[in-house]
């Protein structure tokens, strides 16, 4: 008999939990406390594999409950609930050993689903890191095409690195999250690691490729690199010790796009007394473009899992900015969202129901979002199904001062 410990404070979500739970769940029983202390006091005198715990309650809070079941209860998982959901509970809630972060409200269905799926893995891996290479635990899950969370800990720090379907898609390490963090994690002396496959990534702050991360990771880390040597053959150097990792070289197309900025000036020599670091010149080569103050902004939307564009529109439908996936005509979209956003508006003031605050079309491959910003213009958001529409909601509340105002500069 596998046992799930329910906390929250609020009765009729806890009598709701514990009565629903389990249907279909015959080897599976639910417990269920009031409180933090009520549920420490029960783990101390039975096993648990899992707690679901509501965030905000008095006393032990539901993440002062997951740091002391990570501490004394490592073997058992935890699930957050909230219906106050933020980007600072959710790193902490994650990086504080939680395995999922849901809103209230929820689908009871949904939320069987993954206790079930939780229940039935109990796959996880850990170990330490001494005489592990992390890097070779990062390349497993990609070439596994797993989905799943590395949570990697020394004596002072912690961070998580998540896969989705193999792809390296989000890490957080203290107030740093993306590459950033990525890189900081893959530079822990020592610690120890747990794998825990399932787990699906809180969002995307992380587009490049396992291949490309790692190569910038080599780049970083090699120590052997000589400022002597030309720009060319330290790159060759690297490429070469990421193939060896990775037991296969990059395809002669991968090379062009990587090397073509390095072409012209491979053959001369790098000058000792250069600042400029090998880093500097990976940065050079890949880097896109520099985002606009509006960009930025709209990447709080495209970050959300699932969210794919992102567009800011005047009512004239002439396109003011956007972040889109490649192949979305962001002009056209502002074109043709402008006609929907209008109607939207007018059906509206026909009705007497005020001024417009948001509208939303479902369509089959997902939904797409308006929402005013100002008098002269608005968001639209493109999304893809199973997106989490309470996130976007709050992030359109939370950007849309800061879209205005950073449109007026």
């Amino acid at each position: 008999m596998k046992r799930v410990l329910v906390v929250d404070d609020e009765e009729d979500m806890l009598w709701m939990l514990q009565r629903n739970l389990n249907k279909g769940m015959t080897d599976v029983e639910i417990l269920a406390a009031k409180s933090g202390e009520e549920a420490l006091a029960v783990l101390s005198d039975k096993p648990i594999n899992l707690v679901i715990t509501d965030i905000n309650m008095p006393g032990i809070s539901g993440l002062d409950l997951l740091v002391e079941i990570n501490n004394k209860f490592p073997d058992t998982g935890v699930i957050i609930m909230t219906a106050y959901p933020s980007n600072a509970y959710e790193n902490q809630a994650m990086t504080s050993g939680s395995l999922r972060f849901i809103e209230k409200p929820f689908d009871i269905k949904d939320v069987r689903t993954i206790v079930e799926n939780i229940l039935s893995r109990g796959d996880r891996f850990q170990g330490t890191l001494d005489g592990i290479d992390l890097i070779d635990i990062v390349q497993l899950n990609g070439l596994s095409r797993a989905t799943a969370a590395l949570k990697v800990s020394t004596s002072d720090r912690e961070g998580m690195i998540y896969f989705k379907e193999g792809t390296v898609v989000h890490a957080i390490c203290g107030d740093a999250t993306g590459e950033d963090a990525f890189f900081t994690i893959l530079g822990f002396n020592g610690g120890s690691l747990q794998n825990i496959n399932g787990v699906q990534p809180p969002m995307v702050t992380i587009e490049k490729s396992i291949e490309a991360l790692l190569f910038k990771a080599a780049v970083q880390s090699d120590e052997k690199y000589s400022r002597n040597d030309t720009v060319a053959d330290q790159l060759a150097e690297a490429e070469e010790l990421v193939a060896l990792r990775l037991g296969e070289t990059f395809a002669t197309g991968q090379q062009e796009v990587i090397f073509e900025a390095e072409e012209e000036s491979s053959a001369a020599p790098v000058d000792s007394t250069e600042e400029n670091t090998i880093e500097d010149e990976l940065t050079t080569i890949t880097e896109d473009f520099e985002m606009t103050a509006i960009q930025s902004i709209l990447a709080e939307f495209t970050n959300i899992e699932g969210v794919h564009t992102a567009c800011l529109v005047g009512r004239d439908g002439f396109l003011l900015d956007s972040l889109a996936r490649a192949g979305i005509d962001a002009e056209m979209i502002g074109a043709i969202a402008s006609s929907g956003f209008g109607s939207a508006e007018s059906m509206g003031n026909q009705l007497g129901q005020g001024d417009l605050k948001m509208t939303m079309f479902e369509f089959e491959n997902g939904p797409v979002m308006f929402a005013p910003v100002g008098e002269d213009a608005f968001l639209v958001i493109v999304a893809d199904q199973e997106t989490n529409l309470g996130w976007i909601r709050i992030s359109i509340k939370k950007n849309s001062a800061k879209i205005r105002e950073a449109a007026s500069l």
